[in-house]
C-alpha cells in the first residue's frame, strides 16, 4: 500500500481556466483542414504558408486551397520557421538543421554537429545570418510531455547557429524548452513546457503560471500567442508532492500510463481516471477529468493573458503546437486531431 506524505515540490500553477481564461469552444467552433501529423508551421516571405506533415512540408496559398508539396525529408520534420529575406530553416528528427533559400534551394553552410542537439523543436531567425535552434533535450523517441512533467533535470539548450556554420550554446540547463520568439527590443524568449513560464537566455523569468504546459510562442499584432500542449491537471500537480508515489509509478509502470499529460484525447479503460471522464449514457461531459486539453492562450506585451481558445474534455482539438498569424487570420495546429484550424480575424 502506497502511503502519501505531504513534501511540496513547487506551488501549483497561480492561473486558473478562469476570468479572463475562462473556459470556450472557439477551437472545436474554428474552420479546420486536414493534414496527416502536422506539428509546426511558418508563413514565408512570399506569403504562403508553410505546414509541416510528418516527413514532408506542405505550402498553402490561401486558406481552403490545395497544398502543394514544398519540400520531402527522410525523416519528420520538427521545426519550422522563415526569415524577413526569404530564408527558411527546417528543423528535422535527430537534432538536424536544413536551410533553404526563397527560391527552396538549400543554402550550404548552414549545418549543425551530429550529437550537438537532441531535438530541434523550435527555431527562429535572429538575423539573415544568424538562427536559434531550441533543444528540448528529449531525443526522437521520447514522449517530451510525458517524461518532462516528472524529470527534474534542466537538460534542455538553445544554440546559436550561424551561415558558415559555426554553433555555440547561448542558454543552458533550461528544463524542457519548446519555443522561442524575438520581442519588441530585440529580448530573446524561451517558453518552458513543464515549468509553464517563458524566460530569457538568462534565466530572467518574465511570466510564469500559466495554466497549460507550454508550447511554442509567437509574436501577434497585438503582442504573443502562446500554445499549450495540454492544460495543467489538479491531480498531477498533487502527486508532485508525494516523490515516493512518483517514484514507484515511473519504476513499475510504462510511460504510456503514467499519470501524466498526454496529447491525445483517445479513451481507454487502463489509462488512469479515464473511467471518471464518463458521466451520462458515454457522453463525455466538457468538465470531465482529462489529461489531454486544447488550449491556446493569447498574450499582451507585458505577457499577461487577455484570451484563449479551447477545445475541452469533450473536444476532439487538443495538443496545439503551433499558431501564427497568416492573410490576417489566426491559424494553429491541432496535433491531436491532425487539423490547421482557422480562428479568424485577429488584432
Amino acid at each position: 500500500m502506497m502511503m502519501f506524505f505531504r513534501s511540496r515540490r513547487q506551488q501549483p500553477p497561480a492561473m486558473t481556466l478562469e476570468g479572463t481564461l475562462g473556459p470556450n469552444g472557439r477551437l472545436d467552433e474554428a474552420a479546420g483542414m486536414s493534414i496527416e501529423a502536422p506539428d509546426a508551421l511558418c508563413v514565408k516571405s512570399d506569403g504562403r504558408l508553410l505546414v509541416s506533415s510528418g516527413a514532408q512540408v506542405l505550402a498553402f496559398g490561401a486558406w481552403g486551397e490545395e497544398s502543394k508539396i514544398w519540400a520531402t525529408f527522410d525523416t519528420p520534420v520538427t521545426a519550422l520557421c522563415a526569415s524577413r529575406g526569404g530564408l527558411v530553416a527546417v528543423g528535422l528528427a535527430g537534432g538536424r538543421i536544413e536551410v533553404f533559400s526563397a527560391s527552396g534551394h538549400r543554402v550550404e553552410g548552414w549545418s549543425l554537429p551530429g550529437g550537438r542537439a537532441a531535438s530541434i523543436v523550435d527555431c527562429v531567425f535572429r538575423s539573415e545570418d544568424e538562427l536559434l535552434l531550441v533543444d528540448c533535450g528529449y531525443g526522437p523517441d521520447a514522449s517530451a510531455l510525458t517524461q518532462a512533467t516528472w524529470d527534474d533535470e534542466s537538460r534542455g539548450q538553445v544554440l546559436s547557429l550561424s551561415a558558415s556554420g559555426s554553433s555555440n550554446v547561448v542558454a543552458s540547463e533550461l528544463h524542457c524548452p519548446m519555443g522561442a520568439c524575438i520581442d519588441g527590443r530585440g529580448v530573446v524568449l524561451v517558453s518552458l513546457l513543464e515549468r509553464a513560464s517563458i524566460v530569457e537566455l538568462d534565466g530572467t523569468v518574465r511570466q510564469a503560471g500559466y495554466p497549460g504546459y507550454a508550447g511554442r510562442l509567437r509574436r501577434t499584432g497585438a503582442g504573443y500567442a502562446l500554445t499549450c500542449l495540454s492544460r495543467r491537471d489538479p491531480l498531477i500537480e498533487f502527486l508532485k508532492t508525494e516523490p515516493a508515489f512518483v517514484a514507484e509509478m515511473k519504476r513499475n509502470i510504462e510511460p504510456r500510463h503514467w499519470i501524466a499529460p498526454r496529447s491525445n484525447p483517445e479513451f481507454s479503460h487502463d489509462f488512469p481516471i479515464e473511467l471518471g471522464a464518463t458521466r451520462l449514457f458515454g457522453e463525455v461531459k466538457p468538465w470531465a477529468p482529462s489529461f489531454s486539453y486544447g488550449l491556446l492562450i493569447e498574450l499582451d506585451e507585458k505577457l499577461m493573458p487577455v484570451g484563449s481558445a479551447q477545445s475541452r474534455a469533450n473536444g476532439r482539438r487538443h495538443a496545439i503546437s503551433d499558431v501564427a498569424t497568416w492573410n490576417g487570420d489566426r491559424i494553429a495546429v491541432s496535433k491531436a486531431s491532425g487539423e490547421l484550424l482557422n480562428l479568424g480575424k485577429q488584432p
